[in-house]
């Protein structure tokens, strides 16, 4: 009896030990199973999104902005809102925690675009974004043979005309620079579509009547929707802006910034004066100190595109040698490969420069592709003399820096390999386009140019002008302060466009500033806060840190804002 009584109280003691342990693993798991429901949602509520992300479920479809599909998916964040917020103060790992920050920011933006920007009711560049994109990620993906993809490609393509429909019965007030944005990739996408067609009808001749008459009708529905544009008579011309309101909840809530929209203008602005004076102050050392004219350069007759082409690919891999040889990040060996081609045509009008289309971090097959701008087949002797100069002088480093390694290429191509489906669906633009600007600097004091390239590192001083400048014109638009085309004026202004095509490029650079609030901010906030974390860690590490280490450390969460990397870094935020 006495043996029985002491079994009695061991198990009853163990019970009382283990239950919290047992509470807490069920909640755990209890968490796991709601992040995958939220990220499900979300994913099948953005099915253009998802196939671009790697994610093919929802491939067949394209997205439904109708009112009840809106209101349907905004009950359903509404709901996962009250259940996240059980989970604070929850005995959940830090890994978890973070986690839990990153699917409330999810839902909260989610929310915030149908239900309080609406962009379903002002853009109509949504709904064209949906149309090509939805075909353009099918056709780039490597996941499955084409001939696997084509079924998706034509399901997506006999959406679109109840797609533009949905679109017809939402906007209202359109400004006229969405007018003109979404007209302009109308013409670009209907001709992608006609590449498409002409493309899949050589693949599969047996279904190329089929194909022709899907992609037909598609075509025929974009070219309805940009004749309804013309006809629309323009909102006001600062229906663009978010207002002030919505400004300050995405810096609180997409970037966990601590600091409003009045504060960031003004930040912004005090960092363009000191970027422009500093550019200044070494444009003019340049000008005095490094002049050594034209180089005597024999350029060959044969010297063509293609030439310039195989230069740009094989620069990037020099850069990536570079890093691994200088123990500046680790370069894991399963690393994809990034292809530099020119941009396709139905993305020229949204890209005026260079840009980065990474795999999907879902996706079984990776292979990321480096967008230049066209070249152009011409064989004058000037345009022959400035390319060749130019490979001479190997310029391509600095896009590479940005766009390849160690920028985008790189980064994303790390945070693609966390196992955690929430930090491999997490893309936050301020880690994103913050470590590409970061490199920048970063990579020119590692000596990637030399012990002093002036050039070089004016052209450092301009981008960090420019994305300055770019945090003035994001809030300025947005909280209503600038039209369109005060801002065109002023960025002219602000990084000294002086040639037709510098201008042409503000004009289309401004133009996509207006469809991604506090994007453009996103820049050179995300670098300062890189450099703080950096500081910060230098200052704990003294003789013991490790720039290497550093960056594995930062890269390996995935693209969450680095806003919320001071505790994983065991660091006092500052």
């Amino acid at each position: 009896m006495k043996r029985k009584f002491i079994t009695l109280i061991t198990a009853a003691y163990l019970l009382f030990v283990l239950c919290p342990v047992l509470n807490a693993q069920s909640k755990n798991d209890d968490f796991t199973k709601l992040s995958a429901k939220i990220l499900e949602s979300i994913q099948s509520f953005y099915p253009v999104h998802s196939t671009e992300m790697g994610i093919h479920a929802y491939d067949q479809r394209l997205s439904d902005y109708s009112n009840s599909s809106v209101n349907k998916f905004a009950d359903e964040l509404t709901a996962f809102e009250k259940k996240l917020y059980k989970y604070r103060g929850a005995n959940l790992s830090e890994h978890e925690m973070l986690n839990l920050e990153l699917l409330k920011s999810d839902v909260d933006i989610a929310l915030q675009d149908l239900k309080r920007i609406r962009w379903q009711n002002r853009s109509p560049q949504l709904y064209v974004d949906d149309a090509v994109n939805g075909i353009y990620f099918l056709m780039l993906s490597q996941y499955a043979p084409l001939s696997e993809r084509l079924p998706s490609i034509l399901s997506r393509m006999r959406g679109v005309p109840e797609l533009f429909e949905t679109a017809r019965k939402n906007l209202s007030n359109i400004p006229k620079v969405y007018i003109d944005a979404a007209q302009q990739s109308l013409e670009s996408g209907s001709n992608f579509y006609k590449q498409v067609t002409a493309e899949l009808s050589q693949q599969f001749p047996e279904r190329a009547d089929e194909i022709i008459k899907v992609a037909a009708a598609a075509r025929e529905a974009m070219n309805d929707f940009a004749g309804y544009l013309a006809s629309v008579k323009p909102g006001d011309d600062r229906a663009f802006a978010i207002g002030k309101e919505n400004f300050d909840y995405k810096l609180t809530h997409e970037y966990f910034l601590d600091i409003d929209s009045d504060s960031l203008l003004k930040l912004g602005q005090t960092l363009w004066a000191q970027a422009q004076k500093d550019y200044d102050a070494y444009a003019a050392y340049v000008e005095t100190d490094h002049q050594s004219g034209t180089d005597s350069v024999f350029v060959p007759a044969t010297f063509a595109k293609s030439d310039v082409m195989d230069y740009y690919n094989w620069e990037t891999g020099q850069v990536k040698l570079f890093l691994e040889k200088n123990e500046i990040v680790t370069v894991p060996n399963n690393i994809a490969p990034v292809t530099v081609i020119e941009t396709p045509e139905f993305l020229r009008t949204m890209i005026g420069g260079i840009a980065y289309q990474p795999a999907g971090p879902f996706d079984s097959i990776q292979h990321g592709f480096f967008y230049v701008r066209p070249l152009g087949d011409g064989s004058d002797h000037t345009l022959l003399d400035g390319r060749y100069r130019y490979v001479y002088r190997r310029g391509f480093k600095g896009s590479v820096v940005h766009e390849a390694y160690p920028g985008h290429h790189l980064q994303l191509q790390i945070a693609g390999m966390n196992p955690d489906p929430v930090r491999k669906w997490h893309f936050n633009t301020m880690m994103i386009e913050g470590w590409a600007l970061y490199c920048e600097q970063m990579m020119y004091e590692k000596g990637l140019y030399g012990k002093e390239d002036a050039s070089q590192w004016l052209g450092v001083l301009g981008g960090i002008r420019f994305r300055a400048a770019r945090i003035v014109a994001d809030v300025s638009l947005h909280t209503g302060r600038m039209t369109y085309n005060e801002c065109v004026k002023w960025m002219e202004e602000a990084v000294q466009s002086k040639t037709d095509s510098d201008k042409k490029y503000i004009e289309t650079e401004v133009r996509r500033y207006t469809l991604s609030p506090a994007y453009q901010m996103a820049y050179l906030m995300g670098k300062l806060e890189i450099m703080k974390l950096r500081d910060a860690m230098m200052a704990r590490d003294g003789e013991n840190f490790s720039l290497r280490k550093f960056h594995d450390v930062l890269l390996a969460e995935g693209s969450i804002p680095p806003t919320l990397m001071w505790d994983v870094m065991g660091l006092k935020k500052q």
